[in-house]
């Protein structure tokens, strides 16, 4: 039983009490001598029974024992906290395992009654409880079910809503379980006293912690999830056990020869425990790169997605249970009455509110999923610093206009504008000088074009614009020189930037596809633009030149 070797340094590294073959060679064992044990109390009668079920007893006693403390010694942190709390059921189990074989070694056993001395073992459920709710939980999983809230936090009330009505649930559906299995024979048996008080405290206290364990293993996502289940499995036992307990202690006391099941769970129970306190957590072998570890787990089927699942149906399991029970009774005694009928209805109405909860977040999220889908193809589309379109979305209007004016003759304008002298403007005035002059361009081209035209930045200090709607009756060329002129003109106010008041001269080409040329393409009509754009920009230079020469 070696510890596992620590990775890195000793701070918040974890250690497992024992190593994965020697956890396995431990349960091999005990499941084999429990099998022996059962085998031989169904064989045996009268006194060699008894014999079988106090060295059963004795022996399941001691290994709870000295696994809880190999669990507890070989920890740290929060993983010894949780079980020095669970160690309070094994360690209990001891003194009893000794009472219990005095009693059965002397061939006159004493009779199953409740009395004050049994209320000691109410301390050791309350302990687990708190044991439970100590479990660390998963470093890379989401400690809830409830998905990220948005930014204006509607959402995380939604959530918390539902995991308050699965907690109600469950703990009704629990309470329903357990006054079919006790309550109901605890009250109407007639006892009253100390025994009434004892019996009601064991099956609350055990339905309490099947409660625990089912919240801790839905909404906390254990880290060690076998080690968990083996606990879950102890509980279980150990509440089943006591029921029967319970059961045989309320009328007529009966005697141990017939306490077979409250044998089975007072053996099983507290090793089922005590395994979970040694358990190695799956996956943390240090041969397995963390890289492979997490492919692993992001399979289809991997353990992960297991657990998904679980942790969303979980709630539903003692629901189910409830369930059936109550339509059990209802067939046998003909109709629901009392306590019964009570949590019948609460469970309906929490069932029906969760549902309208659940559908009021899956609206939600179609509207979150459906704007953001809007959000990332208007991303997709857009320029994101002028808001107008990118070039990806005039290529593809431009393609469908070309493949317009091939089927229908619909004469096809372009116009491409360059700023001039815009490298100049960053050099002299840095580059958040020029996004402004990009800005105030991109504002002033939206304003000097049609509502139907397309207006795009299609580069860094480029911009295209589509003129949508020209007929055949006009004139594209007049149509095309008008938008140009309505371009030039708005540019001309000045613009500040540095503080320096600056003049925005654009240069602006025209391509247009009339039916005079045999075949023209998107890219075709782009470049003639552009052609025209830097001829006009030589036009400028050459003006330019020829005032100042003179």
């Amino acid at each position: 039983m070696g510890r596992k070797p620590p990775a890195g340094s000793a701070r918040g590294v974890r250690v497992w009490p024992v190593t994965e073959r020697t956890f396995g060679i431990l349960l091999a064992l005990l499941t084999a001598l429990f099998v022996l044990a059962a085998a031989g109390r169904l064989v045996l009668s009268g006194q060699p029974r008894l014999v079988v079920q106090a060295t059963t007893l004795f022996v399941c006693g001691v290994a709870s024992t000295v696994f809880a403390v190999i669990g507890i010694a070989r920890t740290r942190g929060v993983d010894r906290r949780w079980r020095l709390l669970v160690a309070a059921g094994p360690l209990s189990t001891l003194p009893g395992a000794f009472e219990w074989t005095r009693q059965y070694s002397s061939g006159n056993p004493l009779q199953l009654q409740l009395t004050a001395g049994e209320s000691l073992f109410l301390i050791a459920p309350l302990l687990t409880i708190a044991g439970l709710i100590c479990v660390p939980a998963r470093a890379d999983d989401v400690p809830t079910r409830a998905p990220p809230p948005p930014p204006g936090g509607w959402w995380l009330r939604y959530s918390h809503a539902v995991i308050a009505l699965d907690s109600l649930m469950i703990v009704l559906s629990m309470l329903m379980i357990a006054w079919f299995a006790a309550l109901r024979d605890i009250t109407h048996s007639g006892i009253s006293g100390t025994s009434f008080v004892i019996a009601v405290s064991f099956t609350l206290t055990s339905a309490l912690l099947v409660v625990v364990l089912v919240l801790v293993a839905t909404f906390r996502q254990p880290r060690n999830g076998r080690a968990v289940a083996l606990l879950g499995a102890g509980l279980v036992v150990l509440a089943a056990s006591e029921t029967v307990l319970v059961q045989l202690s309320l009328l007529d006391p009966a005697g141990v020869e017939g306490s077979g099941p409250t044998w089975l769970g007072a053996a099983l129970a507290p090793l089922l425990v005590a395994l979970a306190m040694i358990a190695p957590e799956r996956g943390s072998r240090s041969g397995v790169p963390p890289a492979l570890r997490t492919a692993t787990r992001r399979s289809l089927w991997s353990g992960r997605e297991v657990r998904n699942w679980l942790h969303a149906y979980l709630p539903y399991l003692p629901l189910g249970v409830a369930a059936a029970l109550v339509l059990a009774s209802a067939l046998r005694d003909g109709a629901l009455r009392g306590l019964p009928l009570y949590l019948a209805i609460c469970l309906v109405a929490l069932v029906s509110l969760r549902q309208i909860i659940i559908i009021a977040e899956n609206r939600r999220l179609v509207s979150d999923v459906q704007r953001a889908h809007q959000r990332l193809e208007y991303q997709a589309y857009h320029d994101g610093l002028t808001g107008l379109a990118n070039r990806v979305l005039f290529t593809r209007e431009l393609e469908k206009a070309v493949t317009a004016h091939s089927q229908h003759r619909t004469p096809v304008v372009v116009l491409f504008c360059d700023i001039d002298h815009f490298k100049t403007v960053n050099d002299t005035y840095g580059h958040s000088a020029g996004d402004e002059l990009l800005r105030t361009v991109a504002a002033r081209l939206r304003t000097a074009i049609r509502h139907d035209d397309l207006a795009a930045r299609v580069g860094g200090d480029e911009f295209a614009v589509l003129l949508a709607g020209t007929s055949t009756d006009d004139n594209p060329h007049v149509v095309g020189e008008q938008c140009a002129q309505r371009i030039a003109v708005g540019m001309h106010r000045p613009v500040t930037l540095g503080g320096h008041p600056q003049q925005i001269q654009i240069s602006i080409g025209l391509a247009i596809a009339d039916g005079r040329q045999p075949s023209t393409s998107a890219g075709q009509l782009l470049h003639q633009a552009d052609t025209g754009m830097y001829s006009a920009k030589r036009r400028r230079a050459k003006s330019r030149q020829r005032t100042s020469s003179a």
